[in-house]
């Protein structure tokens, strides 16, 4: 009874968080493919509370791996070329059901989302839920806070949970509630990754450009300086790569 009570919660879904419409300024000086600054209006949508977690992705691989609907046309590809994923042994190596899920491909994550009814958040929009109200460059708006474990800059130097979380844990979640959205693990968006594609982006309800070489991870990791850990740092990366400070959550659009 213990252990299906465990699969259980293992198995939920996470806690969406309801981000209005509304405009936000995108980008900041910090970087050549930060700029330029400018405003951007976004339609109303919500994101995951909480990165996707190893229970809930291993629940997704038992029920939906085999199912071709979840599957965009270049992910059915690369789950064919691997028929058993690439990165289990990466996340079944000291992880429990509660830490956030990592080793996991851009094409897995995609997948997932679809499965769950949702998809990626796009650039625009994890930046948006980040920095929500926020001047930044952090979520809590400038300045390193004291006692906060989401970098290498402090003393624990590992991912952490995410479904049953400690009390320091959660001391500064964004202003509308999300937790870890930088400095825990990655996070992969839907856009592909263009160092000047803020250049050339509509200004509603931006996306990246329609194709490239690398997808783009948001957030910093565990293994991060703060620098890295921003609401706005762009880091490109290969879809089809996995790592173990990579992961992700899910949006849902509103309509």
């Amino acid at each position: 009874m213990v252990t299906a009570f465990l699969f259980l919660i293992a198995a939920a879904p996470s806690e969406r968080i309801a981000i209005p419409a509304g405009t936000l300024q995108r980008g900041s000086v910090r970087a050549p493919d930060e700029q330029p600054v400018q405003q951007v209006t976004l339609d109303a949508f919500s994101i995951d509370r909480t990165e996707v977690s190893t229970g809930q992705f291993e629940f997704f691989v038992r029920k939906a791996w085999a199912d071709d609907e979840v599957w965009s046309t270049e992910g059915l590809q690369w789950r064919d070329d691997h028929p058993n994923g690439s990165g289990r042994l990466l996340r079944s190596a000291g992880r429990r059901n509660d830490h956030p899920v990592v080793a996991v491909t851009w094409f897995e994550a995609d997948a997932y989302c679809r499965w769950r009814g949702g998809r990626l958040p796009t650039e625009a929009e994890w930046e948006h839920a980040a920095c929500f109200n926020s001047p930044g460059p952090y979520p809590w708006g400038t300045g390193l806070r004291d006692g906060v474990r989401w970098s290498l800059k402090d003393t624990t130097n590992d991912a952490m949970t995410v479904a049953t979380a400690p009390v320091e844990e959660d001391k500064y979640p964004t202003q509308l509630g999300l937790r870890h959205m930088v400095g825990n693990v990655w996070e992969w968006t839907s856009d592909w990754y263009h160092r000047d594609s803020y250049q050339s982006a509509t200004t509603t309800n931006p996306r990246g450009p329609s194709s490239g070489m690398w997808k783009t991870l948001r957030g910093g990791s565990f293994m991060n300086l703060p620098s890295y850990s921003t609401c706005t740092h762009r880091e490109p990366a290969d879809p089809s790569v996995v790592r173990y400070t990579a992961g992700f959550r899910c949006a849902y659009s509103s309509r």
